[in-house]
């Protein structure tokens, strides 16, 4: 295991300078020399470039069936190795990415705090993420199943089991694409919790990029750090949740979009622009509807000879389309309608779209989240027993100038009314659109994050162009930024905590001793090259922690709010230890929450949910509100046991409710099953007839 785990390490760490090294190759092919004139367009273009060039890879290759690492690293090789002498045709490829460092080194020293504090909480929440498992509900319960079936299975397909399985795996699914880069070079879960902090950086930047063509032309790095420190930002940014990727998407979209409004538009703004639509659409039917606002209406604002702007709009709809599109197309082919709505428990039997406002949403149920105070306590970021901090905090006040923008930017009206537009619709859609009953609207400000982002470019280029002084401006950020940490209630693991301390006496020691720092600028070529074979020579050991520690991770921690792993670690911990690369049947009671933990650390175990009739179709769609499980039929049960190659079945429940029917069936069939854990909440038999097959070659 440590030669594989080693193995991993490296071809994880090849893969992502693979993929960073084309989204910057891409981008300086886009922007030509100014690539060099503008850093901040530069960066935000690599990051994006990258991301989508990943996507479209991903999900070609896994729409053909050919999803397997191998493949995707060859081809991602050659891409880069083309880019490269594409660029070289044109001057220097690296004048751009140094041109890139020495600002970005500018713009740090410029705000040494607000950089330190956001490279101690990017790391202190980096380093927890790689030391733990996924621990998030929606991460266990969709996320992370479907990416990992996918790697399992070579293919991108609509995941199947039982609800609320039936209905999520015909959710858009760009984010899990791209989290399919970081789990297929190791086949692990090791990296899973780092994969959207390069979103997280294209938020923030792009974010700055908005403030800055609003007219922050000194003070635009004031809007990355508020977003980037938000609460709701940095905590879901180590997890597999997706709204950093569709704020980003937005973000990224706008600030394009600005560029592309100005006198001469240029085809890398509009390509960028259909990019960064394409992304937030394809990772959430929230980006879609996101998307639908904002690129008509920057059309609409456009001004100039049409006959430029019109072939660049089609090309940045068509890679709008490739880059967002697959999974809506998917779902009409599998019968289901674009949006999947029939299969949604709330809205079923609803063929296309349902009806705005939803039942159980802020606008829906506005007089009962008033009088509960849940409206506001969701923006303050008042915890909830279960949570940690969701929300924005205090300064969210600080963003309803926000609301006016198209008031406060004379000579820039038409940008501001784009950046408004965008902020004014995700609030109604947000209001409208998202279940937000029984204490979920804590967890659903991370909708807003593009919103939020927005506005504090909105509000910075503002006071910037009002004249506030600089260490007001500059103060206010700092003093909110600090507001976020504090608010944040990190838990973090002690692990964390000692490695942070060892940080602090290093940085001491290098202020005290102008000979150490001496010695180490000598010779930092050879100390990063050192450390990063330290990190992976780490890898084994770090893989050796997860395993050892997994089962207590998910009995006592949580990342976002409180999930109820805890009734289930024993049995995933049984299978860790006993369970090999057999596959499990899963089925939990009332609903199959937490199916993914049961593939194991390094996803050697499929884990799948088994048909209990005869019919025994795979793909959802084919029952009555994509739920499958009707005609219950032992005997068939039996024979899909045997189709599925199945080894292991574990039955589990919620306390207080009774197991699955299917294990009734097996306790009535010991020449069938034989019980090898048992619990309170699961049982795990072994599926005698896989040995039987096994030892007679069958």
């Amino acid at each position: 295991m440590f030669a594989i785990d080693l193995l991993g390490a490296a071809l994880t760490l090849i893969t992502l300078t693979f993929l960073g090294l084309s989204g910057l190759l891409l981008s300086r092919l886009l922007l030509g020399r100014r690539a060099e004139e503008d850093p901040l367009a530069y960066a935000i273009a690599a990051l994006l470039a990258m991301t989508t060039l990943a996507t479209l890879l991903g999900t070609g290759l896994g729409a053909m069936g050919l999803l397997r690492i191998e493949i995707g690293l060859l081809l991602l090789a050659a891409i880069t190795v083309f880019l490269l002498r594409k660029v070289r045709g044109d001057g220097d490829p690296w004048g751009a990415l140094r041109a890139a460092g020495r600002r970005t080194w500018g713009r740090l020293k410029e705000h040494p705090a607000l950089a330190l504090l956001a490279l101690h909480a990017a790391a202190a929440e980096g380093l927890r993420g790689l030391l733990r498992p996924p621990l998030t509900w929606d991460g266990l319960m969709y996320h992370m199943p479907i990416v990992a079936t996918w790697l399992q299975e070579g293919r991108i397909s609509a995941v199947f089991g039982m609800r609320p399985l039936s209905f999520y795996g015909f959710m858009p699914a760009g984010g899990s694409v791209w989290v399919w880069w970081w789990l297929a070079p190791s086949h692990s879960e090791l990296y899973a919790n780092l994969a959207f902090f390069p979103q997280a950086a294209l938020l923030a930047l792009a974010v700055g990029g908005v403030a800055r063509e609003l007219g922050a032309r000194r003070f635009w790095p004031c809007a990355s750090f508020l977003t980037l420190l938000l609460p709701t930002v940095i905590r879901w940014t180590a997890t597999q949740y997706v709204d950093i990727l569709v704020g980003a998407g937005i973000a990224a979209g706008v600030f394009f979009a600005l560029r592309w409004l100005r006198d001469e538009p240029r085809w890398s703004d509009a390509l960028l622009v259909g990019a960064g639509l394409g992304l937030a659409c394809g990772a959430k039917v929230l980006g879609l509807a996101y998307a639908l606002g904002l690129a008509p209406l920057a059309v609409l604002l456009a001004r100039g000879s049409w006959k430029r702007r019109l072939p660049q709009v089609a090309v940045a709809v068509l890679l709008c389309a490739l880059a967002g599109g697959y999974f809506y197309v998917r779902n009409l082919s599998l019968g289901v309608g674009p949006l999947a709505a029939g299969c949604d428990p709330i809205d079923a039997g609803v063929k296309i779209a349902p009806s705005i406002p939803r039942i159980n949403t802020v606008a829906y149920l506005w007089r009962d989240m008033l009088g509960k105070g849940w409206l506001l306590d969701s923006f303050l970021g008042v915890t909830s027993p279960g949570s940690l901090e969701l929300g924005i905090g205090p300064q969210f006040l600080l963003l309803l100038p926000a609301l006016l923008l198209p008031l406060g930017f004379a000579g820039r009206r038409r940008a501001a009314l784009l950046v408004w537009s965008q902020v004014a619709l995700q609030l109604f859609v947000w209001v409208t659109v998202p279940y937000a009953s029984s204490g979920h609207i804590f967890a659903n400000i991370r909708y807003l994050i593009g919103a939020f982002g927005l506005a504090f470019a909105g509000v910075v280029a503002w006071a910037e162009r009002k004249g506030m002084p600089e260490t007001w401006l500059t103060g206010i950020t700092l003093a909110l930024v600090i507001q976020d940490l504090l608010m944040l209630h990190s838990e973090m693991p002690r692990q964390v905590r000692l490695t942070l301390a060892v940080v602090d006496v290093a940085a001491v020691a290098l202020a005290l001793s102008p000979g150490l720092r001496a010695w180490l600028r000598h010779r930092a070529r050879a100390l990063a090259t050192a450390a990063v074979l330290l990190a992976l020579l780490g890898a084994p050991f770090l893989s050796r922690f997860r395993m050892q520690d997994r089962a207590r991770a998910f009995l006592r921690e949580f990342t976002t709010h409180k999930v109820a792993t805890q009734h289930f670690a024993r049995a995933w911990r049984w299978l860790d230890v006993n369970g090999g690369d057999g596959t499990v049947a899963a089925v939990s009671n009332p609903v199959n929450y937490f199916v993914y933990p049961a593939m194991g650390l390094h996803l050697e175990r499929r884990a799948t949910y088994v048909n209990i009739n005869r019919k025994n179709a795979r793909n959802a769609a084919a029952y009555l509100a994509c739920d499958p499980r009707v005609d219950p039929d032992p005997q068939a049960w039996l024979e899909n046991l045997l189709q599925e190659d199945v080894r292991w079945l574990w039955v589990s429940r919620f306390p207080q409710i009774g197991f699955p029917p299917e294990n009734d069936w097996a306790k009535a069939r010991p020449d069938l099953f034989q019980v090898r854990y048992e619990d309170t909440t699961n049982v795990v038999y072994e599926f005698l007839p896989w040995q039987r097959r096994r030892a007679g070659g069958g």
